[in-house]
């Protein structure tokens, strides 16, 4: 008797009561089955990324884990509320682009936020200016969709640099499909070798992808540039500076800082000419997904050699996204009739 008073007495004091107590109450429900849409979510899921990330890197750097990590992508869980959705009852498209955010923040505090903080003091001298990474382009390419509410993972990496651009990719997966072989930043936790049942990709005889892992939504690719004012940062130097490259061979020389825009260096060399001719736009995205399942979790040793290697195979995906530059070029602007302005 005293437990019924005591709720009936506790819904009367939140204005849960009656019919307008109800409709409170379902609102109330509504918001929190969405809260990841309401306002200022999105910042504070970055700020809590940025926080976590910020203590992760040190871990990382008292691991010595090195260059083994550079290539090792960081998971971030979601759902996809009601909210989210589009009138297919599916996530809607722009929608990606906030979870992919977090993931992007997430790993590069987490890989190149002591190697950025180093580069700013190095070059406090030449410029008082202040350090800034950003965002150069993103774009997301689709392959099933996520339903309403459905749980999915957003496994972000880097794929591959060049003297101006950091390339990011991340793939948005179904949560648990894929189980991690070991955790570099959480030992605590217990990997597996093996991926979940029902969730294996095909491999070539070599080794390499047949196509995309069957648990991918969709795959984004997304490019950084590491500026200081009107300076343009190698990337290499501050990957360097995150002790994440292993030593470089004598007759290697790190990129140069640019004050304007340099012109790409995204051109295939030999070593990798004669693979970059399977590589098309139409199936640059299966290539892309498909990098979900490769050897980052080996045990060998990371040898600039081997760097190298996965750097330039990225280059290719990368190669083709950096084709999107043109699409500026299209706009023709004055002169030219138009359907019309509302």
């Amino acid at each position: 008797m005293a437990a019924g008073f005591s709720l009936e007495l506790l819904r009367n004091k939140l204005g849960f009561s009656g019919r307008a107590g109800l409709w409170k109450f379902i609102a109330l429900l509504f918001a929190l089955i969405n809260l990841k849409t309401l306002p200022l979510a999105w910042h504070i899921r970055l700020i809590t990324g940025l926080l976590r990330q910020i203590r992760s890197s040190r871990i990382r750097l008292a691991s010595k884990s090195g260059p083994s990590a550079l290539f090792q992508p960081v998971i971030t869980s979601s759902r996809s509320p009601f909210l989210e959705c589009d009138y297919n009852l599916h996530k809607s498209n722009s929608t990606y682009f906030s979870d992919f955010d977090v993931g992007r923040l997430e790993l590069l505090v987490s890989l190149c936020g002591y190697g950025i903080d180093q580069t700013r003091k190095e070059l406090a001298k030449e410029s008082k200016d202040g350090f800034a990474t950003m965002l150069g382009g993103v774009s997301c390419n689709f392959k099933r969709e996520i339903k309403p509410f459905q749980a999915f993972e957003v496994w972000t990496r880097i794929l591959c640099w060049n003297n101006k651009w950091i390339y990011v990719i991340g793939h948005f997966v179904k949560k648990g499909a894929v189980k991690p072989r070991s955790y570099t930043l959480q030992p605590w936790k217990k990997g597996k070798a093996n991926r979940a049942e029902g969730t294996e990709t095909a491999v070539n005889g070599d080794g390499s992808n047949s196509g995309p892992h069957p648990a991918i939504f969709a795959s984004a690719i997304a490019k950084y540039v590491f500026k200081k004012g009107r300076l343009t940062i190698p990337p290499e130097r501050v990957l360097r500076a995150s002790q994440l490259l292993p030593p470089k061979p004598v007759d290697h020389e790190t990129p140069p800082m640019t004050m304007t825009p340099n012109p790409e260096t995204n051109s295939i060399d030999a070593s990798t000419a004669s693979i970059v001719e399977v590589l098309t736009p139409d199936n640059a995205g299966e290539v892309m997904a498909a990098s979900l399942t490769g050897g980052f979790g080996e045990s060998d040793e990371w040898t600039w050699e081997r760097v190298e290697k996965e750097r330039k195979r990225g280059m290719r995906i990368a190669e083709l996204y950096q084709g999107l530059e043109a699409l500026s070029e299209e706009f023709t602007g004055d002169n030219m009739p138009v359907l019309g302005q509302y």
